[in-house]
């Protein structure tokens, strides 16, 4: 585990985080490296703490009938209050440490799929940041995101680059035509799509708006916690809708913590 993880899940458990004290507790564990480097982590982002342990505590997790809704609202509220911690807590609301984060998925995608210079889906694209870093090299991103005020944030971030466009997306259906897709990317979006109770529709556009032998990367399948879950079911949607499973369950980052999948569009 990450220090950036590492801190980010002491933040969510919800108790106080202080920087001191884990500098004591690690010159407590003179061999523990893990220790040391979470307590350098957190000396440096000591400024930080108390307001990233507020916004843990705030609502992360949509809750009531309407869960599009209610996703829609508390992203629209972190676009505003935090918008790096907003979309990955274990940035910790630092523009460099999102930056490092976000160049590691790059150099996956682009790793993984060779579709990753053609014309890319950003599913849940949050304030653009996946969506932007690729955009060169790509020849075209369309990011969608439930929250108006992420796609604002987003629109701003991207500003001059004419390869990369954003628009907020509430319905099941994409706007995109059938087969206009080379690579479709969910990250840490398709958790919210599961609560939802859409994922068979979700996989079914899916595969209507990518080319055949186009690529569905989806970086976390769920917040479950059953790995073994994600995969047997990622691999059992993938049958039903006509995708190949090339890779289920990867944990392929040394930042991020999440489960990387890939399914291929059979032609």
């Amino acid at each position: 585990m990450s220090p950036q993880i590492a801190l980010a899940r002491l933040l969510l458990a919800g108790g106080r985080v202080d920087a001191a004290h884990l500098a004591d507790v690690a010159a407590g564990h003179p061999g523990s490296h893990q220790l040391a480097a979470l307590a350098r982590l957190a000396a440096r982002h000591g400024d930080r703490l108390e307001s990233l342990g507020r916004l843990a505590r705030s609502p992360l997790w949509p809750s009531g009938d309407d869960v599009l809704a209610s996703t829609a609202a508390i992203f629209d509220r972190l676009a505003v209050e935090a918008p790096e911690a907003g979309v990955a807590l274990y940035s910790l609301g630092d523009p460099d440490e999102l930056a490092a984060a976000t160049a590691e998925l790059v150099g996956v995608i682009r790793a993984w799929s060779p579709s990753a210079s053609g014309r890319i889906l950003d599913f849940g694209c949050g304030i653009g940041r996946v969506a932007i870093a690729l955009a060169d090299g790509a020849e075209s991103v369309l990011g969608l995101d439930l929250s108006g005020q992420m796609i604002a944030e987003a629109r701003r971030r991207a500003e001059g680059r004419g390869t990369v466009r954003f628009a907020r997306n509430a319905a099941a259906r994409l706007p995109v035509e059938p087969g206009a897709i080379d690579l479709f990317l969910a990250a840490d979006s398709l958790p919210y799509v599961i609560h939802a109770g859409a994922f068979d529709s979700f996989m079914a556009e899916a595969a209507r708006v990518l080319r055949p032998g186009g690529d569905l990367l989806v970086f976390n399948w769920s917040f479950r916690g059953d790995p073994e879950r994600d995969v047997t079911e990622a691999r059992a949607l993938a049958a039903g809708h006509g995708f190949a499973v090339i890779r289920a369950g990867e944990r392929p980052f040394a930042i991020w913590d999440a489960q990387g999948f890939q399914l291929r569009r059979i032609p």
